[in-house]
């Protein structure tokens, strides 16, 4: 889960690297919900996958628990060797999978 600094970083990037500096600001606003919807998902796949089965039963409880996002960050980055560099992985995959035509 990033922190805004590094969001804000990364909702630039992405801007920058699609070439979309030149749309609405709403229009940016919708693309970049779109890609961060993917992002989420290709995470919390990646999570899942690299859970063990217990682990994975905790994780589960505290999303439907209401956890905060911090406790469960901290639980994936203790359960997860190098949970931020798996992240950063996939938001990396996919923006050059969508730069790549």
């Amino acid at each position: 889960m990033a922190n805004k600094k590094s969001q804000d970083k990364i909702k630039e990037e992405i801007i920058k690297e699609l070439g979309l500096e030149n749309l609405s600001d709403e229009k940016q606003d919708e693309i970049l919900i779109k890609i961060g919807e993917i992002i989420l998902k290709k995470i919390f796949i990646e999570t899942v996958d690299r859970l063990s089965d217990s682990d994975r039963k905790t994780f589960e409880s505290m999303l439907k628990g209401g956890k905060k996002a911090d406790e469960i960050e901290k639980f994936l980055n203790e359960k997860i060797d190098d949970y931020d560099k798996m992240v950063e992985k996939v938001v990396t995959e996919l923006k050059e999978e969508m730069t790549n035509k």
